[in-house]
């Protein structure tokens, strides 16, 4: 006697269907997480690279302030006159009082062999005098770069690195003439003494960054960067 084939019924059919909808569920749920993850983890990369990058033009910017080609001739004072908000012989000079709108201002004469490491443009001239002033304009690390020529003065602006909120800097100053950091000022405070810029020696630079991952739980909105810097030239 033959016995009728039966193939899979309604009930059965539903209840593949409904488990394959689970895992299928399943697998996207962890593809979406993993997709995430990544994203969350190249927007934190993104930054910590931006970080690392305005450290070193800030870095060599602060470095480099105050260089000059030397010669029996040349000082400090004879290569760097008073002008704007610089004394005479001044390469640094900054603004604020630590509310995330610090500026710097630096000078330098551009280098015939290191110009690649100095200013924020690619185009300098060596034996010319610069002015670089940094800030946070925009969110961006900005770099307004001045050059004094027959013509008059000639700007441009250098927009660096991008998803920044604000910049904070404090100044090492030697009080005591003995050639080290006794004492950390906001530039409000190193302004209210004569001459004191003279005296810096090092940068304590903050950046504060916008945070990629600010909607996530327990993630602060901003993240910031701490370096300190020194003024070599001051050294």
């Amino acid at each position: 006697m033959k016995h009728a084939q039966k193939g899979f019924g309604l009930i059965e059919m539903l209840i593949s269907l409904v488990i394959g909808l689970v895992l299928l569920l399943g697998v996207s749920g962890i593809l979406i997480s993993m997709t995430r993850t990544s994203d969350l983890r190249q927007k934190m990369a993104d930054v910590q690279g931006g970080q690392r990058m305005a450290m070193v033009l800030l870095g060599n910017s602060l470095r480099y302030a105050g260089a000059f080609p030397y010669s029996a001739s040349s000082t400090p004072a004879t290569i760097f006159p008073a002008a704007g908000a610089f004394g005479v012989g001044q390469s640094i000079v900054g603004t604020g009082a630590n509310a995330n709108v610090d500026t710097v201002s630096l000078r330098f004469v551009a280098s015939a062999t290191q110009t690649a490491s100095q200013g924020c443009s690619a185009d300098l001239v060596a034996g010319i005098s610069y002015i670089n002033v940094f800030s946070v304009t925009d969110g961006y690390l900005t770099c307004v770069e001045s050059v004094t020529t027959a013509g008059g003065v000639a700007q441009k602006t250098v927009k660096l690195i991008p998803g920044l909120s604000g910049m904070d800097i404090l100044y090492g100053v030697d009080f005591t003439g003995g050639g080290s950091v006794t004492q950390y000022l906001t530039a409000s405070e190193i302004s209210t003494t004569p001459n004191l810029w003279d005296n810096v020696k090092t940068a304590k630079v903050t950046l504060i960054f916008i945070n990629p991952l600010a909607k996530e739980k327990g993630q602060p909105a901003t993240v910031s960067v701490t370096q300190t810097i020194p003024h070599a030239i001051g050294l």
